[in-house]
């Protein structure tokens, strides 16, 4: 897998990959499975973090993934949290923007 572009939001979290060998299916389920345990050992909490389902977009040609990071990286931006997406401390993306 490799990670092109993520940000994180208060209630859910958006990111960009090219997979390589695992389905997705079993990529979102060891996913949510370390963070769940992670965020909840943190919180000092048990039980479900996640909801069950997920939304997954395939994609093919070079400029609408370049449509597809800005607007995920721009989330934080459209939630009125900030003016810039630079300024948003919860995102990365492997190419300069």
């Amino acid at each position: 897998m490799d990670l092109s572009a993520a940000v994180i939001m208060p209630e859910h979290v958006h990111f960009v990959l090219s997979l390589r060998i695992d389905s997705l299916a079993q990529l979102i389920h060891s996913f949510k499975s370390f963070t769940a345990n992670k965020i909840n050992a943190l919180l000092g909490r048990s039980g479900q973090f996640w909801q069950e389902q997920y939304h997954d977009h395939a994609i093919r040609k070079d400029e609408v993934l370049n449509d597809v990071v800005l607007y995920l990286l721009n989330n934080p931006v459209r939630a009125g949290m900030v003016k810039d997406f630079h300024d948003w401390p919860f995102w990365y993306c492997r190419w300069r923007v």
